[in-house]
């Protein structure tokens, strides 16, 4: 049987940032601050703050510091697209389904019609992603409470409860 992890499967980290940006696109000309982020998506502030500085370096998010600062989207929610943010949040595992799997494994396997056939597919799962938009997404009645049909996890505290 194939392992539980196909090149179509997005990571947390992708639905992660999809969610962030929904919540951005939904606040409109509001900025967020990314503690209410987490709490609202049920996403650890630890994952927000990680996921945060790579949608801002790929142009997605600005933040604004101060204290009427936070987050909001770089540009309309109706010129992200999804499969845009996918292709940037999934970049090294895209890279590594051309080339046949772990970077140890790829020099050996680069370029074999499988790995061609793979990386063709995931470009044509992409690619329908990229029919659709954060606003899309925002505006959707459906899954308002939950964008990506996903379980919205309770965050992981890193605080330990202390007995007495």
């Amino acid at each position: 049987m194939y392992g539980a992890e196909t090149p179509m499967q997005l990571s947390k980290q992708t639905h992660h940032a999809i969610r962030i940006l929904v919540r951005c696109a939904r606040a409109g000309t509001k900025r967020l601050r990314a503690a209410d982020i987490a709490r609202a998506e049920r996403i650890t502030e630890y994952n927000v703050a990680k996921i945060v500085p790579g949608l801002v370096r790929a142009g997605f998010v600005e933040t604004v510091r101060g204290r009427s600062g936070g987050l909001g989207l770089a540009r309309p929610a109706d010129e992200i697209r999804i499969g845009e943010v996918v292709r940037f949040t999934e970049a090294a595992r895209i890279r590594s389904a051309r080339k046949g799997g772990t970077a140890r494994s790829a020099p050996k396997r680069a370029g074999t019609p499988i790995n061609q056939v793979v990386g063709d597919a995931l470009e044509a799962f992409i690619s329908v992603l990229d029919l659709h938009t954060i606003a899309d997404l925002a505006g959707s009645k459906r899954g308002q409470a939950d964008v990506l049909g996903t379980a919205a996890e309770e965050p992981r505290s890193r605080k330990r409860k202390v007995v007495a």
